[in-house]
């Protein structure tokens, strides 16, 4: 046998074609069952991790069909002059409260107030729909001077109160998640 260059000999290995008939495996061995183990462990910490995204550690995370986006998502980071709140499906309408303040539609976002240029350029009966005729499934608020809330701080507690718009108000569900103000 050739020296290898670290001065250890090295045998030639065997073909491939001589091994016949390989040792059978036991079905249970440590190795599959350490192998089992971690796929299992891997996959439930998948699911927590999944789990987690929802859960906010102050109040239900809103967890209803209606409800597809959140402005930051529960448990999340806002800034203080940022905007909050979610987005329902089409169809339907809701109102947001702040730490237990009622905020009017007229300061949501989105609102189309009288004497505004883009008031002038709605259609009678759009008008009748109120401050927020073209999006009332973007129930968001921003904080700002004049407002029911002027800049937020340490940790809000969202409520929104939300219906399908053919029911009307009084079919109304709510869901409430905390956002953490930097």
């Amino acid at each position: 046998m050739p020296p290898r260059q670290d001065g250890l000999a090295v045998s030639d290995p065997s073909p491939p074609s001589s091994i016949v008939n390989p040792p059978p495996q036991p079905l249970f061995s440590v190795r599959r069952l350490v192998i089992v183990l971690v796929l299992v462990a891997a996959g439930a910490i998948l699911v927590w991790s999944f789990r987690g995204t929802t859960s906010t550690g102050g109040g239900s995370a809103c967890a209803t069909p209606a409800v597809v986006g959140f402005d930051p998502a529960p448990g999340g980071r806002v800034l203080r002059q940022a905007q909050v709140g979610v987005e329902l499906r089409p169809g339907y309408d809701g109102r947001i409260s702040i730490d237990g303040r009622e905020i009017p539609q007229e300061q949501m976002a989105g609102a189309v107030l009288p004497g505004t240029e883009a008031y002038d350029q709605l259609s009678a009966q759009e008008r009748r729909l109120g401050p927020r005729p073209n999006n009332k499934n973007v129930v968001k608020f921003q904080p700002g001077p004049g407002k029911v809330v002027t800049r937020f701080s340490g940790q809000l507690e969202i409520t929104i109160r939300y219906w399908r718009q053919s029911e009307g108000p009084g079919s109304a569900e709510a869901c409430s998640y905390t956002v953490f103000v930097t």
